[in-house]
C-alpha cells in the first residue's frame, strides 16, 4: 500500500464507506466502533418507492467507490441491507467485482452480519427489524438462503413503513421495538438496519446472549478485512467483548 497517499498514514489505516443518503447513524457508529480514518461517499436516489430507492443504491455502489479516487483504502464497506432484495449470490458477484475494480476488499452489511454469525456459530436470530413487513419478508428469505433462520422480528411502527423511517428513530425508540421482541429461542439479537441507533441500546441491555448489530458487524469485518479466517473470528468476538474499547470512545462521544 502506499502510504505517502495517506499523508504517510499518519491516521492509521483508511477505510472507505458508503452510505445510503439521509442515513444519519452509519458514519458515526463506525468511527466510534473501529476508531480509524473514513473516507465517506453516499448513495441516492430520487424515487419514492423504497424497493425502488433500495436498487437504486446497489446500483451506485460503483461510482461511490469510484469517488474514492486513489485513496489507498484497506477496506471499503457498503452500510445497508438492501442486498437482501438481491440474494447473496448476486451479492458475492457484485463485491468481487467492485473489489477488482477498487483495490481492495469490499464488504456489504449483509455480508459482514453472515461472516459473525458463522464466526460465532449462530444461526437463530431474533432480528429488531427497521423495515416495512415486505423487506423483513426478504430477509428471511436472505438469511434463510445461507442456513440462518430468523426466529422472531419486531419491526416499524405503522407510520414509519417506508424504509427511511429508520432515522428518525431515538435510542428510547428502539428499545420500545426490543420490548416486543421474543428473543428466548435466539442464540443472538440482531439490530437489523444500519441507520438505526444501535451502540447506546447493545451497551445498555443485558439480555443474557449476544446483541449485535449491522454496524457492529460491518465495522469487525473492515478492520478484519486483510486478516485470514482465525484473526476475523478473533475480531467478531473482541467488537462484543464489555471490554471492547468502542465502548470507551462512545461514553467519550455522548459526554462531548
Amino acid at each position: 500500500m502506499d502510504q505517502s497517499a495517506n499523508n504517510g498514514g499518519v491516521y492509521g489505516p483508511l477505510l472507505g464507506l458508503i452510505t445510503p443518503m439521509g442515513n444519519p447513524c452509519a458514519e458515526p457508529e463506525i468511527s466510534i466502533l473501529t476508531g480509524a480514518a473514513l473516507l465517506t461517499a453516499r448513495v441516492t436516489s430520487r424515487s419514492a418507492d423504497s424497493r425502488t430507492r433500495l436498487g437504486d443504491y446497489i446500483g451506485a455502489i460503483g461510482p461511490a467507490l469510484a469517488s474514492f479516487d486513489q485513496a489507498p483504502l484497506t477496506a471499503a464497506g457498503f452500510a445497508c441491507t438492501c442486498y437482501y432484495l438481491r440474494g447473496p449470490e448476486a451479492e458475492a458477484r457484485d463485491m468481487a467485482a467492485h473489489a477488482e475494480r477498487a483495490g481492495c476488499p469490499v464488504i456489504t452489511a449483509t455480508e459482514a452480519i453472515r461472516a459473525m454469525c458463522g464466526a460465532l456459530g449462530l444461526s437463530r436470530l431474533a432480528l429488531m427489524a427497521p423495515y416495512p413487513a415486505w423487506l423483513v419478508d426478504e430477509a428471511k428469505r436472505y438469511f434463510g438462503a445461507v442456513g440462518l433462520e430468523i426466529v422472531a422480528h419486531a419491526g416499524l411502527p405503522a407510520d414509519l413503513a417506508d424504509t427511511r423511517g429508520i432515522y428518525r428513530l431515538s435510542p428510547a425508540a428502539v428499545a420500545d421495538v426490543a420490548a416486543r421482541l421474543d428473543h428466548a429461542g435466539a442464540d443472538a439479537v440482531l439490530i437489523g438496519g444500519t441507520g438505526m441507533p444501535s451502540l447506546p441500546f447493545v451497551v445498555a441491555e443485558q439480555l443474557g446472549k449476544p446483541v449485535f448489530s449491522s454496524n457492529m458487524a460491518l465495522a469487525s469485518a473492515l478492520l478484519s478485512a486483510q486478516m485470514d479466517e482465525a484473526g476475523r473470528a478473533v475480531g467478531f468476538r473482541r467488537i462484543l467483548s464489555p471490554c471492547a474499547r468502542w465502548r470507551q470512545r462512545l461514553a467519550l462521544w455522548r459526554s462531548d
